[in-house]
């Protein structure tokens, strides 16, 4: 069984300064299949041309407890 997980990405472009945003669809991660249909779904629907939707595979990391300076 494949437990891997993925964020749908919206990649959004402008030109007029050459800069890149970046953010995650929604605060869920999804299984290939269903990030696939996401992303396919928003391809379609987007209308504006500088933006557009990538998936990424979820790979968070546990770095355990950081302690702060006061």
């Amino acid at each position: 069984m494949n437990d891997e997980l993925y964020f749908v990405i919206r990649v959004w472009n402008f030109p007029h300064n050459d800069t890149t945003q970046y953010s995650i669809v929604s605060d869920k991660a999804y299984n290939l299949d269903k990030a696939m249909n996401i992303k396919i779904a928003q391809d379609i629907m987007e209308t504006n041309e500088n933006i557009s939707f990538q998936i990424q595979k979820v790979n968070l990391m546990n770095v355990g407890k950081t302690k702060i300076a006061s």
